[in-house]
């Protein structure tokens, strides 16, 4: 088992998903880490006025909640490649 540019893709996969299933209200509300905290805006996801770390983070984990329905299909396509080729 090389490091190949599938062992690459597989690896941001998984990181990709474990960033999606990170539930807001569960688990980042409790370190602090939600966008409408990190936000100073009036509004919910708005531009930031504040760029630091903890709120790009926030933003970043935020957006990858919207990547839910396209790992349904990327996992799907990694299953039967990984279940057909070994």
């Amino acid at each position: 088992m090389g490091l190949s540019l599938w062992t690459l893709l597989q690896a941001a996969l998984l990181f990709t998903n474990a960033f999606a299933i990170l539930n807001e209200d569960r688990f980042l509300k409790k370190r602090g880490i939600t966008l409408s905290s990190a936000s100073t805006d009036g509004f919910y996801g708005g531009p930031a006025n504040n760029s630091s770390l903890k709120a790009q983070v926030a933003g970043f984990l935020h957006a990858c909640s919207y990547l839910r329905v396209p790992l349904i299909f990327l996992n799907t396509v990694v299953i039967l490649v990984k279940t057909l080729f070994g």
